[in-house]
């Protein structure tokens, strides 16, 4: 018995870690990722064309805007099915594998299309809705308080427009109805307070209505069953209740139901492969950078570009002391003063006269002869070519000199012989002829 209720016991224990290894792993999968902040500009430029839908298509948005291979797909099927209504299409959607937001937006075929396009906008804003949620909504808190303060965003016959403290909730009139709107992104919200980034602009189609600044759609009749998320906004995050859907009870979409709702979790099943931008813990890509880490490459990108500048600046002050040997003298002494007063005295030294030059010259090789075969203390460096084509070429111009005083002298005494030949001759001719 003693030993039969020593394996039950151990066995228990083992059982019993196991569970709690297996509620640990799943506790760390479900816990909430690390905020990354993100950039308020971009964010901004990128929410201004939806921060004034409705609440419920906006909720659709964000969370499809997180798969988005599956948006595309939408796109196409409801291409291939255009000949069906709103209703009508979102029943059949329903046979699909994809995400209810997803499959929500299928009645709306040109806003479907148009996120559809734009992959590389549909992928960052759901890659900016995965790394910072509360973020985002604060960002559409504060577009729609532009927007409202610009007295662009009021009650109609399209909307009705409801604050609580600081928040303002948009929804539609009609019972089962929604009407998508289209605005000009830069008026709607006044003077547009970045510079770099100007908000995206979507143009407006054809068949839209314009109201109140704003262009409206046709009334897409849909079943309750499309309202079942929506926003806590005092908690800044999305809500949603797939009860709500299945049943499709006929009742009014309602703020206050609708908050009470369960809060939305990413379901990486309807990712479809695509991946994320950053890695967080191996789970989530970050589309949107944080200020901090550009700020960061910007300082590194900063330093390099400094060093480069100072390891170019050291070797071409090293190179201004490296010179090539002399090809008939590599004994010769050479320095960096030397080299500069050198080349002064020759500048100066075209200024001047012939004889000037030649008792310059004359010096510099009295001076080089005596210095011959002196040996300075200092490491011998080579010397430098252009003061060895100097030298060299005023022993050329020498030797040209003398060969042409030379020449001239010889050419003087052959005249002078000519000349006192030709007057002897001369002088015994005429003897001749007078002796004849």
């Amino acid at each position: 018995m003693g030993k039969s209720a020593k394996h039950i016991i151990s066995y228990i224990a083992a059982i019993s870690l196991l569970v709690g290894a297996t509620v640990q792993l799943v506790h760390a999968e479900t816990q909430e990722q690390p905020i990354v902040e993100l950039h308020q500009a971009k964010l901004d430029q990128m929410l201004a064309p939806i921060a004034l839908y409705p609440d419920s298509l906006l909720s659709h948005i964000l969370i499809a805007a997180t798969y988005p291979l599956e948006v595309v797909q939408a796109a196409r099927w409801r291409e291939e099915h255009d000949n069906l209504s709103e209703q009508q299409a979102l029943d059949l959607a329903q046979e699909q594998d994809w995400d209810p937001s997803v499959i929500a937006l299928t009645p709306f075929t040109e806003l479907l299309a148009r996120m559809s396009k734009d992959l590389v906008w549909l992928q960052s804003l759901g890659d900016a809705f995965l790394a910072n949620e509360a973020q985002v909504l604060t960002s559409v808190q504060t577009l729609r308080s532009r927007a409202y303060a610009k007295g662009n965003l009021q009650d109609n016959q399209y909307q009705n427009i409801e604050r609580e403290k600081d928040k303002i909730v948009i929804h539609s009139v009609e019972r089962e109805t929604v009407y998508v709107p289209y605005y000009d992104t830069r008026v709607v919200y006044g003077d547009w307070w970045w510079t770099v980034h100007q908000p995206i602009y979507w143009r407006t189609p054809r068949h839209y209505a314009y109201h109140s600044g704003i262009y409206w759609s046709p009334r897409f009749h849909i079943s309750s069953g499309f309202f079942f998320g929506g926003f806590r906004w005092s908690n800044n995050y999305v809500v949603v209740n797939h009860d709500y859907r299945s049943r499709r009870s006929n009742h009014r979409y309602n703020y206050r139901q609708v908050r009470e709702y369960p809060r939305w979790h990413h379901n990486s099943h309807h990712r479809r492969s695509v991946k994320y931008q950053t890695s967080q813990n191996s789970r989530h890509q970050r589309g949107i950078t944080s200020r901090n880490y550009q700020s960061q490459q910007s300082q590194s990108h900063r330093t390099k570009v400094i060093s480069g500048l100072k390891h170019k600046q050291a070797q071409h002050s090293r190179s201004e002391y490296r010179h090539k040997p002399s090809q008939n003298n590599k004994h010769d002494v050479f320095s960096k003063q030397g080299t500069s007063s050198n080349s002064k005295a020759f500048k100066v030294d075209k200024h001047r006269t012939k004889p000037e030059r030649a008792y310059n010259s004359q010096r510099s090789e009295r001076y080089s002869a005596k210095n011959e075969h002196v040996s300075r203390p200092t490491k011998a460096v080579k010397s430098a070519p252009m003061a060895h084509d100097r030298n060299k070429k005023i022993q050329v111009n020498r030797k040209v000199e003398r060969t042409s005083s030379s020449k001239q002298q010889h050419r003087s005494q052959s005249s002078m012989r000519k000349h006192t030949n030709g007057h002897s001759n001369s002088a015994k001719h005429k003897g001749r002829t007078v002796e004849h």
